[in-house]
């Protein structure tokens, strides 16, 4: 009787599956923390954008009444515009400490312009990027009064 043999005896391939397998649930770990992880920055931006547009738009309500009345021009009232939209961001859902802003009214009333930073710590990535600096994220938005001729 004649039997097939390898070139390799299985003593010599002992191990090399939990090898590959712990090799390949590494890759999968990796690539599901960088998904998940890219998914949280979207989403913080996406939150960030959203309050900046809303609190641009409240600043943008903020009309000095003493200018309209007097010239009939619609301009802001700039330190008015400012108040507001922090008042209307401290209220905001998700609003924390840990959110930067700028809030900066044109000095000639012709719009606001607010800005949110926030950095993101990696959370699945974090363990295999050891160090790594969080993922710093500015949106700016601005606003300016709309006026709509009868």
């Amino acid at each position: 009787m004649r039997y097939l043999t390898s070139s390799s005896s299985p003593s010599t391939q002992r191990g090399s599956a939990t090898i590959w397998g712990l090799g390949l649930t590494l890759v999968i770990a990796a690539f599901a923390g960088l998904v998940i992880d890219t998914w949280r920055v979207f989403a913080e931006r996406q939150d960030l954008s959203g309050m900046a547009d809303s609190a641009a738009i409240a600043g943008a309500t903020a009309i000095d009444i003493d200018h309209l009345n007097e010239t009939g021009e619609v301009i802001l009232d700039p330190a008015a515009a400012e108040l507001r939209a922090l008042d209307h961001l401290v209220v905001q859902d998700g609003w924390s400490g840990e959110i930067g802003y700028t809030i900066v009214g044109s000095a000639d009333g012709a719009g606001i312009t607010v800005s949110l930073d926030k950095d993101v710590d990696f959370t699945l990535l974090g363990p295999l990027l050891p160090g790594e600096a969080p993922l710093h994220i500015t949106v700016t938005s601005l606003a300016s009064p709309n006026v709509i001729e009868p």
